[in-house]
């Protein structure tokens, strides 16, 4: 940044996001409206960049997501843009997925898949799990991308396993999602309650089987 231009602080911010997206528990809850930041763009696109720059510090998602949406909408932030291989490097969870998602789209270096399929494949909270799984459909489907999802609609958690099932059949070129696909959906909604059983397991071992061999690959690794 410009020596004349002071970096803005994490409570810094923290208050602008507000201004801007609302109150924070209906972002989490809800998802953000990105459209939000045409105005303040349009007023002072510096200073917005200002300010992502100061959300990427704080690891906050929604400043990556941020970055993401104005670089569709041509006006890259660019100073918040040029931080965002560092972050990388530093990022876990959900805002490595979004700082992830991001650089794809800026670069359409498809490596960046790879730390989201490492997100899907780790012990992490299951709502970070489930984002990856909804992250990676912006890929070109890969052997390996396939195989990780396919062992995602095995996941005990059945957000998880819906999100990695739904990505898989916009791999295979149906553009629905799977309570739609009535021979597969019922095997992945197993159990209604209560702790799942072997034969639980055993239908998302199907689902996955089915889902994974309807995706066309023509050699991909």
């Amino acid at each position: 940044m410009a020596a004349d231009e002071p970096d803005v602080s994490e409570a810094e911010w923290k208050a602008w996001r507000k201004a801007v997206f609302g109150d924070p528990y209906m972002v989490w809850h809800d998802g953000a409206d990105l459209r939000c930041l045409r105005a303040p763009v349009e007023r002072d696109l510096p200073k917005v960049d200002r300010q992502l720059v100061a959300g990427l510090r704080a690891h906050d998602p929604l400043a990556a997501q941020s970055i993401e949406f104005l670089a569709r909408e041509g006006r890259l932030p660019e100073r918040a843009a040029a931080l965002l291989p560092d972050m990388a490097a530093v990022a876990a969870g959900e805002f490595l997925i979004r700082v992830a998602e991001t650089l794809y789209v800026l670069t359409g270096n498809d490596s960046w898949a790879d730390p989201i399929a490492a997100e899907l494949a780790s012990a992490s909270f299951w709502g970070v799990r489930q984002q990856a799984a909804s992250a990676l459909v912006l890929f070109a489907p890969t052997g390996r991308l396939v195989r990780a999802l396919g062992q995602a609609v095995r996941d005990k958690e059945y957000l998880v396993r819906y999100h990695a099932a739904n990505t898989l059949l916009q791999y295979a070129g149906r553009n629905i999602t799977i309570e739609n696909v009535p021979e597969i959906w019922p095997m992945i909604t197993s159990p209604a309650r209560g702790r799942a059983s072997w034969l639980d397991r055993a239908r998302w071992r199907k689902a996955a089987a089915l889902l994974t061999a309807a995706v066309p690959l023509d050699g991909a690794p």
